[in-house]
């Protein structure tokens, strides 16, 4: 018995001994494995973390979310881990596990925590400054913006000019000098708190002021981007553009008006600006001997100047203003006038002595409502080769009392033989086009005005039929002693309406017209003047109009017998060659 208690008592012990070892172990194996860190805190932007792992055996590491990864996942004895994180999706905290399994140990558990995104408008550069001036294609800036709401672009002008009487002071702001183009502006697309980039391109316009101006851009966040009352972080840019140089009123300030507006216009006229003005081709001045000068403080100012071919995309520069006592401006033949939709500014209405103006091939649109400040010094304008589609409001008698000259011709965008079925746009993507059938009235601000001695509308898209001013009250009769007696008694016994009556030049040739032609203008007194063969009666060739009807006059003359019958007196004017040529002696 006693032997037997012995033995259990062993037992016992022995078990006392194998329940300690096995105890030993675990703290063993528990003290064989550690990490370096077990709480990893990380911003919106994500990124990577290290961690060191301690380990007398193999290991595992299991993350519990996909935007959470370690490298390496498995691994024997010590090893350093990277963890990745990325970026976070939503405004708002997020928690992971990234789970470490010592082979036949307890886990052990290191937990991520990463913030979320706050709203906001971030600029990469708060501050941009500007030259006064460049060329039309360098004339921009890039903003690269950060933004996790979608937002509008708000201007404030910052800038005061010198203010003047009667003005509001909002008036005397510098401002619409920058802004951004539809076709560039931001498109929003924000499905998470992810802050996207846009890069937005801001254009600018020259200074014409002899002062430094500011704005500020505001980036200014659209309520369906917002929560109520949630704080957003917003950084504008600080836009500073330099004063343009000073150009004084004097010879020297007629010199570098010259200069900077042929470098804006990029003209391919060649100025030796190293020369005296009075020797730089395309530029006269005003001499003493001149008997219509202006002033006697015009003596040495520039006259005239001719700018030639050119390449801009804007408006004549501001410069222009400058030459104060400029008497004939020309312009013309700009690079893919066709594509351009210019607005002439209010710049060369400041010019107080310009008698001739030419901007033709410009792609000018619309001439603005001050340029009838024009009107009573300017004798010739020519806007041929424009992309006009029609006759431009401001064009009238009353504000133009001066004009003698006016060129409308060659406004065509394009080329088509047939207006009907064309794949432009007739009223405002091929020209200048009137159908006169359906608006007979469009044209009389033209045929009406009786002071023109030339009216040049040829190679545009009129047409239907020419007015005939039949039984129009409002229309003059013919009288006075300066046409032969027979002439002015045949007008006024059939009672011819009397249209251009002064007009020793009118074209109306390569257009679109069909039906008669009036009798004003087959029996008009000047009528072999204007060469009708040629600049009247000869019409698109092989041209349709918007019906498809061919275009032509169906009662065009083909000799003068009629005219020469009419007026008697007028055949000691000409020299009729055959029936058709009809020449004027010198």
């Amino acid at each position: 018995m006693k032997h037997l208690l012995k033995i259990a008592l062993g037992l016992v012990l022995c078990l006392g001994v194998f329940t300690a070892c096995d105890d030993d172990d675990d703290n063993a194996a528990i003290s064989g494995f550690s990490l370096s860190t077990t709480e990893v805190a990380a911003n919106a932007e994500g990124g990577k973390e290290t961690v060191t792992v301690n380990s007398e055996g193999e290991w595992v590491a299991k993350s519990s979310e996909p935007w959470l990864s370690i490298s390496p996942a498995n691994g024997f004895g010590n090893t350093e881990c990277v963890i990745s994180i990325d970026e976070a999706l939503k405004n708002e905290v997020r928690e992971a596990e990234i789970r470490f399994m010592p082979k036949g140990q307890t886990p052990q558990v290191i937990t991520v925590t990463q913030l979320g995104y706050g709203k906001m408008i971030y600029v990469k550069e708060t501050k941009v400054d500007l030259k006064a001036s460049d060329l039309y294609n360098k004339r921009h800036f890039e903003a690269v913006i950060t933004a996790n709401v979608p937002f509008k672009i708000v201007y404030e002008w910052l800038t005061e000019k010198q203010p003047k009487a009667d003005q509001p002071e909002e008036d005397n702001k510098l401002k619409d000098w920058l802004w951004v183009e539809k076709k560039n502006e931001p498109v929003f697309n924000l499905e998470s708190a992810r802050p996207k980039t846009y890069k937005v391109r801001f254009e600018w316009k020259m200074n014409p002021e002899w002062i430094e101006r500011q704005a500020k851009i505001n980036f200014e966040p659209l309520k369906e981007g917002l929560e109520a009352d949630e704080e957003i972080t917003i950084t504008p840019i600080l836009v500073t553009q330099a004063a343009s140089p000073v150009i004084t009123d004097d010879r020297a300030g007629d010199s570098l008006a010259i200069q900077t507006i042929h470098e804006r216009l990029q003209s391919d006229i060649a100025f030796n600006f190293s020369e005296n003005m009075m020797y730089w081709e395309n530029v006269t001045l005003w001499k003493r001997t001149d008997k219509d000068l202006p002033a006697p403080e015009a003596v040495g100012r520039v006259r005239s100047v001719n700018f030639g071919t050119v390449t801009i995309k804007e408006s004549l520069p501001q410069e222009v203003k400058y030459l104060k006592y400029l008497e004939t401006f020309q312009v013309y033949g700009n690079a893919n006038t066709m594509l351009l939709n210019i607005a002439l500014e209010n710049h060369i209405c400041e010019l107080k002595h310009l008698k001739n103006l030419q901007i033709g091939g410009y792609g000018l649109v619309s001439l603005p409502e001050d340029f009838k400040k024009l009107g009573q010094t300017l004798v010739s304008l020519d806007l041929s080769a424009n992309n006009f589609t029609g006759v431009p409001a401001v064009l009238t008698k009353e504000n133009f009392p001066a004009l003698r000259k006016l060129m409308l011709n060659g406004n065509r965008r394009w080329t088509v033989s047939s207006l009907k079925d064309t794949q432009y746009n007739k009223d405002t993507e091929l020209g200048f086009h009137i159908n006169m059938n359906e608006d007979p009235r469009e044209i009389d601000q033209l045929f009406l005005w009786d002071t023109l001695e030339e009216l040049v509308l040829s190679y545009n898209y009129l047409e239907g039929s020419l007015p005939t001013y039949e039984g129009r009250t409002e229309i003059p009769v013919w009288e006075g002693n300066e046409l032969p007696k027979d002439t002015l008694s045949f007008l006024k016994d059939k009672n011819i309406p009397k249209i251009l009556p002064n007009a020793k030049r009118l074209t109306l040739n390569l257009n679109y017209f069909t039906g008669e032609l009036p009798k004003w203008l087959l029996y008009h007194p000047h009528l072999l003047d204007w060469f009708p063969e040629v600049l009247i009666f000869n019409q698109q060739e092989m041209g349709r109009d918007s019906k498809g009807a061919p275009v032509q006059f169906s009662n065009a003359p083909t000799n003068f017998e009629y005219y020469f019958k009419a007026y008697p007196l007028y055949k000691g004017k000409y020299e009729v060659a055959g029936d058709d040529e009809i020449i004027k002696p010198e």
